[in-house]
């Protein structure tokens, strides 16, 4: 068990780590035609000056000055002409002396961070960020926040984005001076406010999404007893069904990473054969249980129509017919229950083909009781996603 899952976890991270990052996304030319497909990393910190796309076994290199719009995974960055001030900066080294805002014109790629009626964008530069907003006629607004040095060289803030925002009347933090005075210029706060000022006309690229998935499968449970002898474990073979619910954290993103809870029919029907003195004493197993799982699914080494994934998660196996039948003398000297229930591992490597069909291998390795021994289960599967 420990050299599987050993091998396991290495497959999966040196793959992880051994991957490009890629996302699903898309590009706008100028012409306005939209060409999807993977698209290599793009970060608005450090926006590159071309990009990879790739589509259908074809890779092509593309230059961002060349296009309109690019979405990468879940961000959308968007050519735009707004204003902001060059000369602000974070270190005080080169903090500037001027309180105000010296806007100059600039067209550069900015990230989307809201999208609305009233969209909030972004624009970074020399680790400075700049946020803007565009109202339903087009018309932008630089919010205006500056660090400055005073006369004795302490930092002051310039902090008029704050006017600027209580004069776009968001009804939901109206006259709430301590919500103003609490603001900051920064991701979290701002993208808050412009979520509460767009209100219905809020848009949303959703990221989660829930899956149903059923599985059909064929299953090899093991057990081992502890008897007076110490006898090998016995197998059973059986065809199952096994629902599951998958919550995707993100399923925008090539490799996103999911929960899921499941459940399987298990079974081991054995004859186990125990020599004693004077006669040979034979056991009858007939035990059935529902497993249930619970875990994470990470996926890896994904394509648009293909995505392998590894998982691991608790087990608890909880029997439904524990049932042993033993000669009189055996069970007098050593009386053997199995219907407690049992905690464990498990664990597995499968792929989602075209977001629907599903073939996976899956491993739980329960814990030993005080009766029970060597009880695992493999199981291969076929499923299907709704």
């Amino acid at each position: 068990m420990k050299n599987y899952l050993s091998l396991l976890l290495i497959f999966m991270f040196t793959n992880l780590f051994a991957q490009n990052k890629f996302e699903l996304g898309y590009y706008i030319d100028q012409s306005g035609n939209k060409i999807e497909g993977e698209i290599s990393e793009i970060t608005l910190d450090r926006f590159p000056s071309h990009f990879i796309i790739k589509n259908k076994g074809k890779q092509e290199t593309i230059e961002t000055n060349k296009v309109s719009l690019i979405k990468y995974g879940t961000f959308v960055f968007e050519k735009k002409s707004f204003q902001y001030d060059p000369s602000v900066r974070l270190d005080i080294a080169n903090m500037p002396k001027q309180k105000e805002y010296q806007l100059v014109n600039k067209t550069a790629f900015v990230q989307l961070m809201v999208n609305g009626d009233t969209k909030l964008y972004k624009y970074s530069e020399n680790g400075v960020a700049t946020f803007f907003y565009e109202t339903a006629n087009n018309q932008r607004t630089t919010l205006e926040y500056k660090r400055y040095l005073g006369n004795a060289n302490d930092i002051n803030e310039n902090k008029e984005f704050t006017n600027q925002l209580k004069n776009l009347n968001n009804k939901s933090v109206n006259n709430n001076e301590g919500f103003y005075n609490a603001l900051k210029y920064n991701d979290a706060d701002l993208v808050d406010y412009f979520k509460k000022l767009n209100g219905k006309s809020y848009k949303e690229n959703k990221k989660s999404k829930v899956f149903f998935n059923i599985f059909a499968g064929y299953s090899i449970s093991s057990m081992g007893i502890n008897f007076l002898q110490d006898l090998p474990a016995k197998s059973h073979q059986h065809i199952t069904v096994m629902p599951e619910i998958e919550y995707v954290l993100n399923n925008n993103i090539m490799n996103p990473t999911s929960f899921y809870f499941n459940l399987k029919y298990r079974t081991v029907k054995a004859e186990y054969e125990e020599v004693y003195v004077r006669e040979n004493w034979q056991h009858q197993v007939d035990y059935q249980s529902l497993l249930f799982s619970f875990g994470a699914k990470k996926y890896f080494l994904s394509s648009k129509d293909m995505k392998f994934y590894g998982k691991v998660g608790f087990a608890l196996d909880i029997p439904i017919k524990d049932e042993i039948l033993s000669p009189v003398e055996s069970w007098r000297l050593n009386p053997i229950f199995l219907d407690h229930y049992k905690g464990g591992i498990n664990t597995g490597l499968g792929v989602r083909l075209n977001e629907s069909f599903l073939i996976e291998i899956d491993y739980d390795h329960l814990f030993n009781t005080l009766h029970i021994k060597k009880n695992t289960s493999i199981n291969f599967k076929v499923g299907y996603s709704f």
